[in-house]
């Protein structure tokens, strides 16, 4: 290969290794890019020993052909499964937020805070400000967040860690910052509530879906306290 095109490769893989930031979590996590792409990191316990790692592939397979046939395109996928050490992980992609929320049936949005706002979500409740990864204060109103219009934001409730692209400014107060662009959503089961057995199917096979570790999966109506978390 001549020097100019090994040179040329070198660069274009710097640039795509500075652009992602790698982020390996220990902790089932979900990290947004730019563009509002999402990744979501699944580690759940597989330590019985009725657990089939080959069902339990074929079961996430078949959800996410069943998900991109009735949507006509390519939007999820699974980029990596591994059972070890009595742990499965897995990695998936999404195309945005909203196919993540659609997917695994729960509250997920992406994109800025106008965007959000005209969506009909609510900014009324306490928020924190941040700074360098560190909280600065904690009587930020609702109304200077709507004065932020275009910061990046990210809406769940899933209790989970979340990287965002940009460094994050403000936070709703059930968010425990963890770095200048991490944060963990606060959960009943962090503050001492007794951790759940992971979800299984009718024939006890484990169910390792892209939410939260031990969390269940919202239904309609659902009250879970939605977490905000912006950045610029």
């Amino acid at each position: 290969m001549k020097k100019g095109k090994i040179l040329g490769l070198a660069v274009l893989i710097m640039g795509l290794l500075s652009g992602c930031e790698k982020f390996e979590p220990e902790e089932t996590a979900v990290s947004v890019n730019q563009k509002g792409q999402v990744v979501s990191y699944v580690k759940e316990s597989f330590d019985k020993d009725y657990y089939s790692s080959d069902e339990l592939e074929a079961s996430i397979d078949q959800a996410i052909l069943d998900y991109n046939t009735a949507g006509g395109s390519e939007n999820v996928k699974k980029k990596k499964f591994e059972v070890k050490d009595q742990n499965a992980e897995l990695t998936m992609s999404y195309a945005s937020g909203d196919d993540y929320s659609k997917f695994n049936q729960v509250t997920f949005f992406t994109g800025d805070v106008l965007t959000a706002y005209q969506a009909g979500y609510d900014f009324s409740g306490k928020f924190q400000s941040v700074e360098k990864g560190q909280v600065t204060g904690a009587d930020v109103t609702g109304n200077d967040i709507l004065n932020s219009y275009n910061y990046g934001l990210v809406i769940l409730t899933e209790p989970i860690l979340v990287k965002v692209p940009g460094n994050i400014v403000y936070a709703s107060d059930n968010v425990e910052i963890t770095g200048k662009k991490s944060a963990r959503v606060l959960s009943e089961a962090e503050a001492g509530a007794e951790a759940q057995e992971p979800e299984t199917n009718e024939d006890g096979a484990i169910s390792l879906s892209p939410v939260s570790s031990g969390s269940a999966k919202e239904t309609e109506g659902s009250t879970a306290a939605l977490a905000y978390i912006l950045y610029e």
